[in-house]
């Protein structure tokens, strides 16, 4: 008997095929869904990035997935819509994910190779502002790595006193959530910063290691680390510029200045190189480096405390040359320590400036050097108000003045001079023309290549004097208790001098064996340097000054007074003319007379030897109640011409000096 067949496994084979061929089906559409979107992903990608950003738009030069989860893109660029304006730019980049990771809005990593980011007003135009649906926000997109070894930022157009920000920088960031507290960092070298409106940049840094979290950059403005390595700062009208700027607009509107809020856990600079710029030709420019670390401060404070913190820069050796010779110095300072601040510095202030045995070269080069820097000052004047520089206190210890003609012959002079001033303004660094008065302080000196002691008072140099004809010249002025020169001696003596373009022109006074001397000279500042000098004296004791003279040999008594003028080049003396009278008679007296009748010569004639004694024994003692007479000397000879009127009758006597050093030259006697 046959079994009846089973009417219900028909069915179930039935539905199962149905089934496998809608899978087979579903799957093959899938499938050719997945390919025609792999072939597709440059214009899913441009899709999906105008549905993100709808001001943006996106170039793309090609989109490809490698398998294993890694999709490339190639030559992305992002412009703002509108203007065209590119903010962003990336070679490669290469995002590396997982199916499970879209459902979480994660990526596995993102490589960036070589991008270029532009931070402008423009660029949060196009950032889109949030994105939400039904059920309220959606959580942002992650990464959980973040790979650049090479990358480039922008920062400009912020407003028309914000500087603009350039750098190059290198990244590796694990879990970069916003809300990670996973410490992060970055490298950025090569950043520079200008103001709107200038080529150069006023701030270079070589080396900035950054460390933060994101938690921190993003709820309470703070940066952990900042560590700055080289670089250098130019402190002029590029950072003046940026410093007094108003606030942009989006500050004022929040009524607050956004880098006050950021922190700066730790901030350090090492080598950062400041150099303080002068446009004006003849400035000096003062560079320096900081070395400097500062904790828990905002950007302002730290500005602030970095500004106020006061630095010192010390030069040595420092030579201003002469305008027209390059090998003549006008002034060589020996040490310069300059104290100041940095926003003292952009004031135009400086604290203090030490100046250590400062040279100043009289000559032509000088005034014609300081003639020069006023042509210059004159001629670079900047519009709006010249704001001179000001220093705080100056010091000068250990100056000497040193004659030279036209940078040839050198004669130190035997003064030193400093000076103490306060609130000194100055024309420019360089210039060294300071309106101030030097001292000459009060010393004992004695200088043996001279001959010369002196114990001076107080005195004092001055440039351009006097102050109302503002006189290309120096003038100084010194006062003596002593003078020893040689055997001859002064007290309460007094020294003015006035170098000039053309030369020294000095007066001098003083009193001398019980009467005043007073005296002066000419010092041209040409070739062989000619110079003229006279000398007068009024009621000079002759005893006292003869016993100077030649003492035991010569004496002469009473008051005299005499004229005298000398005119020389260089060392060597061409002429000197003088005359003389006593005032009071007085008596003569010549001592050592016979040691000088014994060298009388013996081959003269008895009646010349006769005469001769007669003529000397005439004056052995003789007292006077006039006595006069003048001398001259030309050319290393002169005569000295005395007349004596008395008691005893008048003698007359001339003596004759030549170079002749021979015996019988001694007897010479017109």
């Amino acid at each position: 008997m046959d079994r009846p067949e089973n009417p219900v496994r028909p069915r179930r084979w039935f539905w199962l095929k149905r089934l496998a061929i809608f899978l087979a089906g579903a799957l093959f559409v899938f499938g050719i869904g997945v390919w025609i979107l792999t072939k597709n992903l440059t214009l899913v990608t441009r899709w999906a990035v105008q549905r993100a950003l709808p001001a943006a738009r996106a170039e793309i030069g090609g989109v490809s997935y490698e398998g294993g989860g890694r999709l490339v893109v190639k030559k992305f660029v992002l412009r703002d819509r509108v203007s065209g304006v590119e903010y962003l730019r990336i070679d490669r980049g290469e995002v590396i994910f997982s199916f499970e990771d879209f459902h979480r809005r994660q990526l596995g990593e993102i490589r960036l190779v070589n991008p270029f980011i532009r931070i402008s007003p423009g660029l949060f135009r196009i950032l889109p502002s949030g994105e939400a649906d039904e059920e309220g926000p959606l959580p942002p997109w992650a990464a959980r790595r973040i790979v650049c070894d090479y990358g480039e930022v922008l920062s400009e157009g912020f407003g028309p006193t914000s500087p603009s920000v350039r750098l190059k920088c290198a990244f590796d960031w694990t879990e970069p959530g916003a809300d990670s507290v996973a410490p992060l960092e970055m490298i950025a070298w090569d950043v520079r910063v200008w103001a709107p409106g200038y080529s150069e940049a006023f701030l270079v840094l070589d080396r900035v290691d950054l460390a933060f979290t994101v938690r921190g950059l993003l709820t309470k403005r703070e940066v952990d680390g900042v560590q700055v390595a080289g670089g250098r700062l130019i402190l002029g009208s590029a950072l003046q510029q940026v410093l007094s700027g108003p606030p942009t607009s989006s500050q004022a509107a929040l009524g607050t200045n956004p880098a006050a809020s950021w922190i700066i856990r730790k901030l350090g600079l090492q080598g950062l190189g400041v150099r303080l710029e002068d446009k004006r030709k003849i400035a000096a420019d003062i560079t320096f480096q900081i070395h400097t670390t500062l904790t828990n401060l905002s950007l302002t404070q730290a500005t602030s405390t970095i500004g106020a913190e006061e630095q010192t820069v010390e030069i040595a050796d420092v030579e201003i040359l002469s305008p027209y010779d390059p090998l003549t110095k006008v002034i060589t300072l020996r040490n310069m320590a300059i104290r100041f601040t940095l926003a003292g510095l952009l004031r135009g202030e400086l604290a203090q400036v030490a100046i250590r045995e400062p040279a100043i070269h009289v000559g032509p080069d000088l005034f014609w050097y300081m003639e020069d820097t006023q042509k210059q000052l004159a001629g670079n004047a900047s519009p709006g108000p010249n704001i001179p520089w000001k220093i705080s206190q100056l010091l000068v210890t250990d100056g000497r003045l040193i004659v030279g003609s036209s940078g040839r012959a050198k004669y130190g002079l035997p003064l030193n001079f400093q000076a103490r001033a306060q609130d000194l303004a100055l024309d420019n660094l360089a210039a060294l023309k300071m309106r101030t008065v030097f001292e000459i302080p009060a010393q004992t000196t004695d200088f043996p290549s001279y001959q010369l002691a002196v114990v001076s008072r107080q005195g004092d140099l001055q440039f351009a004097y006097p102050p109302e004809k503002n006189e290309n010249n120096l003038v100084g002025k010194i006062f003596f208790d002593s003078i020893r020169w040689r055997q001859y001696q002064a007290a309460d003596a007094w020294l003015s001098a006035t170098f000039d373009q053309e030369g020294i022109n000095g007066d001098f006074g003083g009193r001398a064996y019980g009467g005043y001397l007073s005296g002066g000279f000419s010092f041209l500042f040409r070739d062989e340097a000619p110079w003229i000098g006279w000398l007068s004296g009024s009621k000079v004791d002759l005893k006292r000054l003869t016993d100077s003279i030649a003492p035991q040999n010569f004496r002469m008594t009473g008051p005299l007074n005499f004229k005298l003028q000398m005119d020389a080049f260089g060392r060597r003396i061409e002429r000197v003319k003088g005359k003389f009278h006593a005032v009071k008679p007085g008596r003569m007296k010549i001592g050592k007379l016979d040691d000088l009748l014994a060298n009388i010569p013996t081959q003269w004639s008895r009646l010349k030897q006769s005469g001769t004694r007669l003529a000397l024994e005439a004056l052995r003692d003789f007292e006077y109640t006039k006595a006069g007479g003048d001398l001259w000397f030309v050319d290393n000879q002169g005569i000295f011409g005395l007349e004596l009127q008395g008691p005893q009758g008048s003698r007359n006597l001339d003596i004759v000096f030549h170079a002749d050093e021979s015996p019988e030259g001694r007897w010479k006697i017109p």
